[in-house]
């Protein structure tokens, strides 16, 4: 991407905010304090973009752009073995614990549950995910994801003008998976091998 400077910001959230159809998967952006009274490439005022895709706009105190799929839920992490942990859990082992933890700590009559990806590759975030929402719960079960959602559309920009269309597509497509798995309806086909790696970083707080 080269140097972090505020007009990469800028352009990285334009194509962001501005991926056509974004709103279809995408009902809430929470927004770093810099974005919210930042303007596009093109002039337009970022939130005025989200509002034209019926994205309700948040904010956050927080680098970059977060995603989500729900507004005033409970944000919670899935319950995943440890970082040091050598032994990978399936996606069923990930759904069970999660929401039996939360059976046992959350009213229903909460609406949502939105969670974050916690390291998670963008593929295991959206399998976990789907398979929450394979059987009934008295919550709404969604996503409220990051880098989960944005890490392939950000590799893939990399900072070159000529690839924002091809990063706005890997966004839509991740966009679209997990609007589908908050319904249960995630196949899973077709995923990129980009979007199967790990994000975990040592150190960081998600």
């Amino acid at each position: 991407m080269g140097e972090n400077t505020e007009a990469n910001r800028q352009a990285y959230r334009t194509l962001l905010v501005s991926a056509p159809g974004l709103g279809e998967y995408i009902s809430e952006a929470i927004l770093f304090e810099e974005t919210l009274y930042q303007s596009t490439v093109d002039g337009k005022k970022m939130v005025d973009v989200l509002v034209e895709q019926n994205i309700v706009p948040g904010i956050k105190v927080d680098k970059w752009i977060g995603l989500d799929c729900g507004a005033g839920n409970l944000a919670r992490r899935m319950v995943t073995p440890g970082a040091e942990c050598k032994d990978k859990a399936i996606p069923q082992q990930v759904a069970d614990y999660t929401l039996k933890l939360l059976h046992r700590r959350i009213l229903p009559a909460v609406p949502g549950i939105m969670f974050l990806s916690g390291g998670q590759s963008e593929v295991e975030a959206t399998l976990n995910l789907n398979t929450m929402n394979q059987s009934p719960n008295p919550w709404h079960v969604s996503f409220s994801y990051a880098r989960a959602i944005r890490n392939t559309c950000f590799k893939t920009w990399g900072g070159r003008p000529e690839k924002v269309k091809a990063a706005q597509d890997a966004l839509l497509v991740r966009a679209k998976a997990n609007s589908l798995a908050q319904l249960g309806k995630y196949t899973g086909e077709g995923e990129s091998e980009e979007a199967k790696k790990g994000m975990l970083v040592k150190g960081y707080v998600y």
